[in-house]
Order: C-alpha cells, then structure tokens, then sequence
C-alpha cells in the first residue's frame, strides 16, 4: 500500500502549510489563484508522483500532487476507478 502524502519526507506542501491545496472555488475546470500556487508547488516537489496517485485512488476533493478534482476525475474514468464517495454519490 502506497504511503499517506503525510508521510512523505521533505514535501514541499508540508513547508507551506495553510489551505491552498482545498481552494473553494475550483468549478469548472477554472481554477482560483490558490490552486495555481499549489499546482506550482506540486510541480517542484519530488513526491508529485506519488502524491497523484494517491490523491487518483484515495481523494475526492483538493490538490493532490498537482491534480485538482476534475483531473482526477478524467483519470479514473479513463482507468475505471471509483472512490468510495463516488459510489455513495451515484
């Protein structure tokens, strides 16, 4: 089982902090200031990778490793994932 971003050494997120990575009005696919500054981030963090792919399998909401929730979204369509929450949801 993949680790929890959380548990990831040195990453970048982790020396920001604050609630950039959730901002609230990602619609649309046009993204606040906020998710352009946490994508930037992601980019330069050397956990983008695997901060993704959890963030592919594991989360609904937010950025993860430069992701926001309609990237994701394409990408288990494409892969024929389905989060827990999805399914509650359907």
């Amino acid at each position: 089982m993949p680790r929890k971003p959380a548990d990831y050494e040195a990453a970048s997120c982790a020396t920001v902090g604050g609630d950039l990575w959730f901002p609230d009005n990602e619609v649309g696919g046009i993204s606040s200031v906020d998710a352009i500054m946490a994508k930037s981030i992601c980019n330069r963090c050397p956990h983008k990778r695997e901060c993704a792919e959890w963030g592919i399998k594991n989360e609904l909401e937010g950025i993860w490793g430069g992701l926001g929730h309609l990237e994701r979204t394409k990408i288990r369509r494409a892969k024929g994932i389905r989060l827990r929450e999805e399914l509650n949801i359907a």
